[in-house]
């Protein structure tokens, strides 16, 4: 072969190994020809030129398999490094349309909770139903890939009669105008995590060349989603415990703050602080009210937080709920021992807890709260009403004994006489009281209450005062410092509800020796006068001496026609005026008939108390009879104590 024709064909080859254009190896073959000692020979051209296409077919396939074996290697990188599932479908898609052009690409995976396979994710959709087809696993496609575990491709699938066609897949596909399709499996460990499908809106049939790429990208998507879903499991799995693990240090800290709140409790109980102390501390925990209920569903005590802004507790004050809810709660939780809630409205909710107390008196509490208290803090509510139940036994035995030795002194002071020393000395001790300090004694009768009820009354009036209180038959008796005394009687007043109290007061005294004296006169005194009209207020002795010694032996009848007779003609006036007559001519009497510090005492004008002892004289006869003057004194200081 000449050399020139040698290089010729020499330069065509390497354009073609360069990876030249057509129109560049076509030009390096044209002067190959063009040589005068290649043109005589025809064949041997011809040859030439069809080994130099062979050669070039075959450097293009090379080419273009070696694009697609770098593409593929970077999409296998990209799904490698993607453990996000929705980033990783998203990349599966594009990936798989770049590979081989395809106009429309998606991926299907089965709902568990449907049983139907479903696109999660698509591209190069024109209709927005592509992106949410559904198929079952006997119709379409996806029934012969799941068949045959391999890939599926169709240039017609409208007209494709290998599988049983789904109406509204089809209706989808001819919206798309969806012709060729091609499905693979996404498969990891013989497992079929989803499909992939490419299609396009023409009749394409794919090379085996993108077959067999598509294919193993199909199996390294497979792989990739399983490491994803792996992953995503993982995540929510250390999400899980992220989560549990905060919520068990949170459940300690709330343990721990709610030992050290009943620790808290229980050292104020301990403490011998006060149960309305302990029981606003209750309140203040929950940032709540807390109203202490006796056996007669009637509120005693009210302990409310600052920064409760309820509506409950203004409905339980002003009785607007039905007792009916309460008696019904206040049963259950005699029963169970626990807190059981009563009403619940308006984010908020008021619950009862009964009090276990030696007394029986039924007593609860009732808890309005904003919210609803966790498991926590209800049984921190229970434990302090237990410990609460518990102080309240305790006080109750401590009481008790209080009052088996304060009667027994009580009664030794007043019925034996003259008092031993040592009965003396121990009063003075528990009393209080310094040398010489003097102190009263009062008998008090209460009416509208039971028995119990009394007691109960008395005692918790008299609590904290240096007081010694005891029930002498039907009467209370009780001594004391005056303070101690006059303290106890305002308490008794505020209690008052529904019933009534009086009494009477002796006059105070140093030596404890006149004890026994002191309680025979206010005895009698008493036993007179609640003859005569039941007690609603208490009377010094001094204004009931001369009475009861005058009617110590007289009946009620016979004192109230004493009245009757000696003030009647007064009485028969109107009532206003019978009362101002009679306060006048008493006043008059007091004050040794002197008009004018009558007049100063009444705030009259002087002339208007003789007008008004001019009337008197008229209806009564006169006074001027020492006689009839002290009958009209007596009636009228008798009518004004039991007015």
């Amino acid at each position: 072969m000449p050399q020139d024709v040698l290089s010729a064909a020499t330069a065509v080859l390497r354009k073609i190994a360069q990876g030249a254009g057509d129109s560049e190896v076509q030009d390096a073959i044209a002067a190959v020809e063009a040589i005068p000692h290649a043109v005589k020979d025809d064949e041997g051209l011809a040859r030439f030129r069809q080994q130099v296409d062979e050669i070039s077919r075959r450097m293009q396939g090379s080419a273009v398999a070696e694009r697609g074996l770098n593409l593929l290697i970077d999409t296998t990188h990209d799904l490698s490094s993607t453990l996000q599932l929705s980033d990783l479908l998203q990349t599966i898609v594009t990936r798989a349309r770049n590979l081989v052009g395809a106009n429309v690409a998606w991926v299907t995976i089965l709902d568990d909770e449907s049983g139907q396979f479903t696109t999660v994710t698509a591209q190069g959709y024109l209709s927005p139903e592509t992106a949410t087809m559904k198929s079952h696993i006997d119709h379409g496609a996806v029934s012969l890939i799941m068949k045959s575990k391999s890939f599926f491709a169709t240039q017609d699938y409208l007209n494709d009669k290998r599988f049983r066609h789904l109406p509204d897949l089809d209706r989808v596909f001819q919206t798309e105008n969806i012709v060729s399709l091609a499905g693979f499996p996404m498969l990891a460990d013989g497992a079929v995590h989803g499909f992939l499908f490419v299609a396009d809106r023409y009749s394409r049939k794919l090379s085996g060349r993108e077959i067999s790429v598509l294919g193993s990208f199909a199996l390294h998507a497979g792989v990739a989603m399983r490491n994803a879903n792996a992953f995503k499991l993982l995540s929510e799995a250390l999400d899980e415990a992220q989560r549990n693990r905060k919520a068990l240090i949170d459940h300690i800290q709330r343990v721990e703050a709610s030992a050290a709140a009943h620790d808290e409790m229980t050292s104020l109980l301990a403490s011998g602080a006060r149960l309305q102390h302990f029981l606003q501390r209750m309140a203040n925990q929950i940032s709540g009210a807390i109203f202490l209920y006796d056996h007669e569903l009637r509120i005693r005590e009210e302990f409310t937080s600052d920064r409760y802004r309820g509506r409950l507790a203004d409905e339980l004050k002003a009785a607007r709920l039905d007792p009916a809810l309460l008696i019904t709660a206040n049963s259950q939780s005699r029963h169970t021992g626990r807190s059981v809630v009563m009403v619940s409205a308006r984010n908020e909710q008021c619950r009862t807890i009964t009090l276990h107390g030696g007394t029986g008196r039924g007593e609860s509490l009732v808890i309005c709260h904003q919210g609803e208290l966790d498991a926590i803090e209800i049984r921190n509510l229970e434990r302090n009403a237990v410990a609460l139940s518990i102080a309240k036994l305790w006080n109750e035995k401590r009481e008790a004994e209080k009052l088996i030795a304060s009667s027994t002194l009580l009664r030794h002071l007043a019925l034996v006489a003259p008092p031993d020393p040592a009965t003396i000395s121990a009063i003075r001790d528990r009393l209080d009281l310094g040398v010489e300090q003097p102190v009263m004694m009062g008998l008090a009768a209460i009416s509208g209450l039971d028995r119990a009820a009394q007691t109960a009354t008395i005692r918790e009036c008299a609590s904290g005062l240096d007081l010694l209180v005891d029930l002498f038959d039907d009467t209370y008796l009780f001594i004391g410092p005056e303070a101690a005394l006059r303290a106890f009687l305002r308490d008794l007043a505020q209690a008052r509800s529904g019933w009534v109290a009086g009494g009477i007061l002796s006059e105070p005294f140093a030596d404890l020796n006149a004890a026994p004296g002191q309680f025979a006169r206010i005895s009698k005194a008493m036993q007179v006068v609640r003859k005569m009209k039941p007690l609603d207020r208490f009377l010094e002795q001094s204004e009931v001496n001369l009475f009861a010694k005058i009617f110590e032996a007289g009946d009620s009848a016979r004192l109230a026609r004493y009245l009757q007779e000696t003030l009647g003609p007064i009485d028969d006036e109107t009532p206003k005026k019978a009362i101002e007559l009679k306060r006048t001519l008493l006043c008059y009497f007091d004050n040794q008939h002197n008009l004018k510090r009558v007049a100063e005492s009444l705030g009259l004008h002087i002339n208007t108390v003789r007008q008004r002892l001019e009337t008197l004289r008229g209806i009564t006869g006169g006074w001027d009879h020492p006689v009839k003057a002290l009958e009209l004194h007596i009636a009228l200081r008798l009518d004004e104590i039991l007015r």
